[in-house]
Order: C-alpha cells, then sequence, then structure tokens
C-alpha cells in the first residue's frame, strides 16, 4: 500500500528564531517512556510509570543565549525499506566548576534520558522520543584568551523511527 501524502507545506512568515533556550532532564534508565502522541505533538507522557504532569518535575539546565543547538537528521533506505531520525542535542555552559563536572558525569552514566527542550521560538520537543537519548561527547575548555570560553559542553544522542514530537505538557515556572 502506497503512502498516502496527506497535505503540502506552504511557505511561513518570517518570525522565526534559532536555538535552545534550555532543556528540562530526567533519568529514565531502566524505565519505559510512554507518551501520548497525537500528529507528532505529545499531549502526556510517563516514565517508568510515573506521570510527569508538569515540565518543571524535570531538572533544568539553563542555557546562554545563542550557544544551544539541536539538530534532527533523517536516515532513509530504499534497498532496506527502512527510516529513522536521528536528534543530536548540544548544550553549552560557561564557567568550569566542580559541581558542574559532576553533573556532567552522572549524565554520561544515564543509560537513557528523558530530554525535552524548548527553543527560542516557545516550542518544545522531545528529544529521541519514547527511546530517549544518551550522552554521546562531552567538551571541556578553559579556553586561550580572555574573551574565550571557560566551560563545558555537552551532546545528547536519540534515535527514533519518527521525527522529533513537539511536547505540549505544561510549565508552570520556566
Amino acid at each position: 500500500m502506497p503512502c498516502a501524502i496527506t497535505s503540502g507545506i506552504t511557505r511561513d512568515c518570517r518570525d522565526n528564531a534559532g536555538g535552545i533556550e534550555y532543556a528540562y532532564i530526567l533519568d529514565a534508565t531502566g524505565s519505559m517512556i510512554n507518551v501520548t502522541e497525537a500528529a507528532g505533538v505529545v499531549s502526556a507522557f510517563d516514565i517508568g510509570g510515573t506521570a510527569v504532569t508538569a515540565l518543571d518535575d524535570m531538572y533544568l539546565f539553563d542555557q546562554v543565549s545563542q550557544v544551544a543547538n539541536m539538530t534532527e537528521s533523517g536516515t532513509f533506505s530504499t534497498e532496506n525499506g527502512t527510516v529513522f531520525y536521528s536528534n543530536v542535542l548540544n548544550l553549552v555552559f560557561n564557567k568550569i566548576e566542580a559541581t558542574k563536572l559532576q553533573q556532567l558525569k552522572l549524565l554520561a552514566q544515564n543509560a537513557k534520558l528523558c530530554v525535552v527542550v524548548k527553543d527560542n521560538n516557545g516550542k518544545f520537543w522531545m528529544v529521541g522520543n519514547e527511546r530517549g537519548c544518551t550522552c554521546t561527547a562531552s567538551t571541556v575548555e578553559t579556553g586561550t584568551a580572555f574573551g574565550d570560553r571557560n566551560g563545558i559542553s555537552i551532546e545528547f544522542t536519540g534515535l527514533a523511527p519518527e521525527p522529533m514530537y513537539e511536547v505540549t505538557v505544561p510549565e508552570t515556572t520556566p
């Protein structure tokens, strides 16, 4: 059965902004991430049976303007008949500090993370959807000149058979 195209895509107004404002993260190791999803939009989700009723139930990782980003790449194989999507999220934290390095270590040790990011358009996106994601790289750098970054970068990667989900679970305090 052919896959029916259901609509076209029109050109939008130029009212868009790039970048990530912040991320919410929870450990989901050993747990299922269950989502209530319709047409790519998640209205509710739970981790291991515990409902996330507001994004504030997760840990906030705030970002400096214009440093964090997320990309999604689709991989489509004609030969194998497969389609999957890879999300890569890069978060950046200024100033090297022991407490930040310890959090980086804990994030990296988790086998599965539930991550929801808020972009600079006010939309929330789930990284890796219900399969979650893992830390795949990090960099700690002192910089060279006084004006260089002294800080930490961390990369999260998630794989999913569907494009990233938009999340409409409420946020009570940004």
